[in-house]
């Protein structure tokens, strides 16, 4: 194998993590719609954050992982916080 080749090896590989990383994202993007849903209802439209939290930790999902994709789904417009510690759809 040359420099090209490993060169191009390395490039591909990071091509690959980034893919995995992006997909991962918007796997816990899903995982975090699908809990909100479940746990509001139209009697009860917004959900305490914290429950979110417990539920996607059940899941395997890390508490910073659940905020850090809170906050890009409130960015995404997909749930907002009408007063804190509560989200909605």
């Amino acid at each position: 194998m040359d420099d090209t080749d490993f060169d191009r090896l390395m490039q591909i590989q990071r091509m690959t993590a980034s893919r995995i990383r992006q997909e991962s994202e918007v796997d816990n993007k899903i995982k975090i719609l699908d809990i909100i849903t479940s746990l509001t209802s139209f009697k009860k439209p917004k959900v305490q954050i914290e429950e979110v939290i417990i539920e996607a930790n059940v899941q395997g999902l890390a508490e910073a992982e659940v905020m850090a994709t809170i906050d890009e789904l409130k960015k995404d417009h997909l749930v907002r916080e009408p007063e804190p510690g509560y989200i909605s759809l």
